[in-house]
């Protein structure tokens, strides 16, 4: 756009600012917050956060007073970001395909990330009571829905035995969940260095699960 003699650009007023660049700010905080947050876990500061984010001090606690209050925005980004069905690879046989979604399924709720906002939780009692709903629908939709339409079509296609599918895929997502209980409360979370540890632990599920369950 080109501008004609005498015209100005127009300048915003100072202020507020617009509601798309406050959620712009926001979620450029909350990033920075997360990203944050993998690196020093909940001993993390606000002076950190706010370094990170190259936002001014007035800036933030202009949205956030305290740090409970950005860490609990944080938690609820999270919780959204596992909203999304996690998608079933397709492999050459049904029993890889599972094994592929297990295996990614707890290379997920193991990894630091997930084992950060465990330890947020705990800090909070109060704000885990408001949350859980949110987490229970995370786990569902993200891992029980994909499975129990994954099961559903192996039973129509008359690949396993009818059977109640639902309880099948809790069970399932059960026995990945107990994994990253395990590791939480035993400080074992350094899954990027044992990448083999979990795809065997996802093999020993898969087989209990086919061999077990499903007969």
């Amino acid at each position: 756009m080109t501008l004609r003699m005498n015209e100005t650009v127009p300048t915003r007023r100072p202020g507020r600012p617009r509601r798309e660049e406050s959620g712009d700010i926001d979620q450029q905080l909350i990033d920075a917050a997360m990203q944050m947050l993998a690196q020093h876990g909940p001993a993390l500061t606000m002076n950190t956060i706010i370094a990170a984010s190259g936002l001014s001090r007035k800036t933030v606690y202009a949205r956030y007073p305290n740090k409970p209050a950005l860490m609990a925005a944080v938690v609820r980004t999270m919780l959204d970001y596992g909203l999304e069905p996690l998608v079933i690879p397709d492999r050459p046989h049904w029993r890889e395909s599972l094994h592929a979604f297990v295996d990614q399924s707890l290379n997920e709720v193991c990894q630091p990330q997930a084992m950060t906002l465990r330890r947020l939780l705990t800090l909070d009692p109060a704000f885990m009571d408001k949350v859980k709903p949110r987490i229970e629908q995370v786990i569902v939709r993200r891992y029980m829905d994909p499975l129990i339409a994954f099961l559903d079509e192996l039973v129509q296609a008359g690949t396993i035995p009818p059977q109640d599918i639902p309880f099948a895929a809790e069970a399932l997502t059960s026995l990945v969940l107990s994994e990253s209980h395990r590791r939480f409360f035993q400080n074992d979370i350094d899954v990027a260095n044992d990448p083999d540890r979990l795809d065997e632990f996802a093999q020993k599920l898969v087989r209990l699960f086919c061999d077990g369950i499903l007969a």
